[in-house]
């Protein structure tokens, strides 16, 4: 038998060792290609669980305020918010969700209420300059607000209309009429992200890791543990007027109204019903205008009669205003912030005080605006004022909840403004982040 040459056992040595190094890496690049489609696979997951965990949570608070909606508690301002706390945590099957909101320097349970700011679509914006004045609000700033709001391409002095914003790279075109979102005021010439937004650059209502850092990440911030949110903890463009009423059912408009299911529902007699539609026809009249400081009734004949329950029913049942206008909503007394109620009252610190004493030492809150001209310091025409700007519901909240994976790994976060006023409850903006 011949042997077969050296040479040729060596090459056949070389032949099989490039065959292995080859197996080897193409053993070796499954694996890597397999281990990443597994994390890809696991993150995938996460992402999900998480998602569907923040969503879970958003939707727990839109069940609670259409249930309360539905039915509500007319004698605890605060039975629904009590019970959106309750279910500002919770968990699915693999992932778990919170619902928080900074304000005030500290971090409250469940959504934020957007009747707790002053709506910059109301006709009374002088009120924007009384409030921002203090937070860089000036004068050219103020006109280019309203110049964006009026449906005229006139320029008032120090303002700003169509042809500047034509200009911009790339141009574009300004609202003439109301601020759809907060977030719209960006858009308006001379106003900037920084005074809007403040420390909260995301908008999402929550201090975050890097908005208490100082200046090692943007934005730049404050480390005191405070979210200072600019002009956007005043302001907002989403609260509506009327909305959710005591009985659950909806909103009379009175001058469409039945004067029968007028005194079936708010427990007055015809008369006083027809009066009361009578009322509501006329352009300019207000319900503020029934009542009278320090007593009941400030309305003439059928009117003048009406006992506080009737108010009380009055103000909570009926509207002159149709729903379908969506008009700016009111401040929310029970909600609005100590700093902002004594910035709508100036001069009148004692009053203030007053109400926010009456606010902080009922457990139910305030549950009807008609409690407040019992105050020896209000006067008929703070409370005019007043009752034009503050109401004791709200109809729009912002859910911002964030949902974490079973692993912890991965979070994602649901920012949701919500409108209860008719029901089904709408989202009117949502995004994920």
């Amino acid at each position: 038998m011949t042997r077969p040459a050296s040479g040729q056992r060596g090459s056949a040595i070389i032949v099989v060792l490039w065959a292995i190094a080859i197996a080897a890496l193409v053993v070796s690049a499954v694996q890597l290609s397999a281990q990443r489609q597994a994390l890809l696979g696991r993150e995938a997951l996460n992402r999900i669980q998480a998602r569907w965990a923040a969503r879970a949570g958003m939707e727990s608070t839109i069940a609670v305020m259409a249930y309360h909606t539905l039915n509500p508690v007319p004698d605890d301002a605060w039975a629904m918010v009590r019970e959106m706390e309750y279910v500002h945590r919770g968990e699915t099957l693999d992932a778990r969700w919170e619902i928080l909101h900074h304000a005030d320097g500290r971090d409250w349970e469940g959504p934020m209420d957007e009747h707790s700011k002053f709506n910059i679509n109301r006709e009374d914006r002088s009120i924007i300059f009384q409030l921002l004045e203090p937070e860089g609000l000036t004068i050219d700033k103020a006109a280019e607000i309203m110049d964006w709001i009026d449906e005229d391409d006139e320029v008032t002095a120090f303002g700003a209309e169509r042809d500047y914003y034509l200009s911009q790279i790339p141009p574009y075109e300004p609202r003439n009429g109301l601020f759809r979102t907060t977030a719209e005021l960006e858009l308006v010439a001379g106003i900037w992200p920084e005074e809007l937004r403040g420390e909260d650059w995301n908008l999402n209502n929550r201090l975050d890791p890097n908005e208490d850092d100082s200046e090692r990440s943007f934005p730049s911030d404050d480390p005191d543990r405070k979210l200072e949110a600019g002009w956007f903890s005043y302001l907002t463009a989403y609260s509506v007027i009327d909305g959710a009423t005591a009985s659950g059912q909806p909103r009379i408009l009175l001058r469409i109204a039945d004067p029968n299911e007028l005194a079936e529902r708010l427990g007055i007699d015809y008369a006083q019903a027809e009066a009361l539609k009578a009322f509501g026809k006329q352009d300019g009249n207000r319900l503020e205008q029934l009542v009278s400081v320090q007593g009941t009734s400030a309305g003439s004949g059928a009117l003048a009669n009406l006992t506080r329950e009737q108010l009380d029913a009055v103000f909570n049942e009926t509207a002159i205003d149709s729903p379908l206008d969506r008009l700016p909503g009111k401040m929310n007394i029970n909600t609005i912030s100590a700093d902002l109620l004594r910035d709508l009252l100036p001069g009148e610190e004692i009053l203030a005080d007053e109400i926010l004493y009456i606010r902080d030492s009922r457990p139910e809150g305030i549950t009807s605006l008609i409690e407040l001209t019992e105050l020896r310091e209000l006067t008929s025409e703070t409370w005019e004022r007043l009752s034009s700007l503050l109401t004791t519901t709200s109809n729009v909240y912002t859910i911002t909840s964030r949902g974490k994976s079973a692993s912890g790994d991965l979070e994602i976060e649901i920012v949701a403004v919500v409108d209860r006023s008719t029901v089904p409850v709408r989202i009117i903006e949502y995004r994920e982040q």
